[in-house]
């Protein structure tokens, strides 16, 4: 091929561009641009090869992006479609289990509220078979109460009655030995109000009492010490041995030598001793209430000193020893250290009462 030089070239060269028919057109461009211009429509063919280039492979992208965006869309309305099902299937069987269930619980309660309603109703039934035998037991045990709380208040009426009529005739006896106590007389003449039962409180006083008198009492020295005849009373006398006016402290008892001797009273033994020349053998006992009791001319002493003594105890026997001209007892009693009268003591054995049962 043979070349051709650039100074052989037309400075200006022709386009023309026509076609088969028609008109055409027609460019004029200068030698020096042409290197420019083939630059630019290279380039140009260049940059839309590449665009072209770029659009095929983004379009060849974009339908590869569509058809995977449309099988995952597929896939997963398919998806949602079988996931669906499987719910409403697990739902409708879950459903099914809990009706199940339910039926089930609701035929224990039926059944529990049967089996309540048999036990309520048999509980009833024993319930009040129980009570009419409660009832009865109840009326029973009130009618036995009552009736023991019969008796309990007439045995606390007897025993008041007992006990007030024993109390009257302890203030009697010790009325009449001089004792200071009031003695009330029962007398139901003119007298009335309503009624007011005896009650357990007014037992005890009189108890408390009859206790306080009974305790006294034991300790007064009553009645006669031994049986006989009194042969010299309490005051003023001749003596036995010289005939002059003397003072007797006491009273004499004849009696048989060797006869019992008791004492009058509770007590101590305060002397047991002997006095040649006064009571020969002789016993006085200490009663603690401010008495004392003298026993003199004893055969023999049964006692000794310290011991203590019951009424109607053995202290001794009837003699002739000491000062005496003859068998008997020298009986003596003292109050706070002094002698007094022992008459209204030994009446006092003289005196009768009927105990009420």
């Amino acid at each position: 091929m043979k070349k051709i030089a650039y100074s052989m070239i037309p400075k200006q060269l022709h386009l023309v561009i026509t076609g088969e028919v028609g008109g055409g057109l027609s460019f004029v461009v200068r030698r020096d641009h042409v290197a420019i211009i083939l630059a630019v429509a290279l380039s140009t063919l260049t940059a839309l090869a590449v665009g072209t280039w770029l659009g095929i492979g983004f379009f060849q992208e974009k339908n590869s992006l569509s058809l995977k965006t449309t099988l995952q869309a597929d896939a997963l309305r398919e998806l949602s479609g079988n996931f669906e099902q499987n719910l409403k299937k697990q739902l409708t069987a879950q459903k099914n289990a809990w009706q199940a269930k339910e039926d089930r619980y609701h035929a224990q309660i039926r059944n529990l509220k049967e089996e309540k309603e048999e036990i309520i109703c048999r509980y009833e039934e024993e319930i009040a078979s129980a009570d009419i035998s409660t009832v009865l037991k109840i009326s029973g045990l009130l009618a036995e109460l009552e009736q023991e709380k019969h008796e309990k208040q007439e045995l606390l009426e007897k025993t008041a009655v007992r006990l007030d009529e024993r109390s009257r005739m302890i203030e009697s006896v010790m009325s009449r030995i001089g004792v200071d106590v009031k003695v009330g007389k029962k007398n139901t003449a003119n007298s009335g109000g309503p009624f007011i039962a005896i009650d357990e409180k007014y037992s005890e006083s009189l108890l408390t009492r009859s206790d306080k008198y009974i305790k006294t009492i034991r300790r007064m020295p009553l009645g006669y010490p031994m049986q006989g005849r009194l042969t010299s009373g309490f005051g003023r006398r001749s003596d036995p041995f010289n005939n002059r006016p003397a003072f007797h402290a006491g009273i004499d008892i004849k009696g048989r030598t060797g006869q019992k001797i008791k004492a009058t009273a509770d007590g101590i033994v305060k002397i047991s001793s002997y006095e040649k020349n006064g009571f020969g053998n002789f016993v006085i006992l200490r009663h603690g209430n401010g008495y004392e009791t003298v026993f003199g001319h004893m055969s023999k002493r049964l006692v000794k000193q310290g011991e203590r003594i019951q009424r109607g105890q053995l202290i001794g026997l009837t003699g002739n020893t000491g000062r005496s001209t003859g068998t008997h007892l020298h009986y003596e009693v003292r109050y706070k250290g002094k002698p007094i009268n022992p008459k209204k003591y030994l009446s006092v054995a003289k005196l009768s009462f009927t105990v009420p049962e």
